[in-house]
C-alpha cells in the first residue's frame, strides 16, 4: 500500500536536467489567457511553484528562478526577440527558430521558457494545451555569446 501517492503536488513529472532549456509558445491573445493559467502557488519556501500551466503539462513543479517569460500584450511578436528578451544566451536560438519555422510559430503572442529542464511530450503525452505548445527541449549554455551581441556588431 503505498500512502504517498498524494503527497507531491499534482503527482506530475520532473524533467531536471542540466544543459537544457524548455520552450513553449502561444499564439493565443494574451488579454485572453485567464489570470489563474499563470498565478503560481508556491511552496518549499518558494523555491518551488505550481499554477494551472503546469498542471496541464503534468510538471510537478517549477523553480521560479528557472522561468522566464516574453511576450506581446497586444498582437504578436517575432519568436526571435520575444526569447532573446528571455535569455542573453544565443545557444540555443538556432534549433529554437529551426523548429518554430517548421511548425510556423515564427509570430508569438507569448514565450516560456524554462531553464535546467528537459520537458518531454513521451513521458507526459502533452503537447499543447488550451493557450500555449510546446516547441522543444534544446541544449543551453549560460556562457555561450549573447543574442544582443549580434545586434550590437551590426
Amino acid at each position: 500500500m503505498n500512502q504517498d501517492t498524494h503527497s507531491t503536488p499534482n503527482n506530475g513529472l520532473l524533467y531536471n536536467t542540466k544543459g537544457k532549456v524548455s520552450v513553449w509558445v502561444s499564439q493565443h491573445p494574451y488579454a485572453d489567457i485567464p489570470d489563474e493559467y499563470f498565478e503560481e502557488s508556491f511552496f518549499k519556501k518558494g523555491t518551488r511553484a505550481k499554477n494551472t500551466w503546469s498542471d496541464n503539462y503534468k510538471i510537478r513543479y517549477f523553480s521560479p528562478e528557472f522561468m522566464e517569460t516574453n511576450g506581446a500584450h497586444t498582437g504578436t511578436i517575432d519568436i526571435h526577440e520575444a526569447a532573446g528578451g528571455c535569455s542573453c544566451s544565443s545557444s540555443f536560438i538556432v534549433n529554437l527558430m529551426s523548429k518554430a519555422k517548421k511548425i510556423n510559430m515564427l509570430q508569438v503572442t507569448w514565450i516560456i521558457l524554462l531553464f535546467e529542464q528537459q520537458y518531454s511530450v513521451k513521458a507526459s503525452g502533452v503537447s499543447e494545451d488550451e493557450y500555449t505548445t510546446f516547441l522543444g527541449a534544446f541544449n543551453y549554455d549560460a556562457a555561450s555569446e549573447s543574442l544582443f551581441a549580434e545586434n550590437e556588431a551590426e
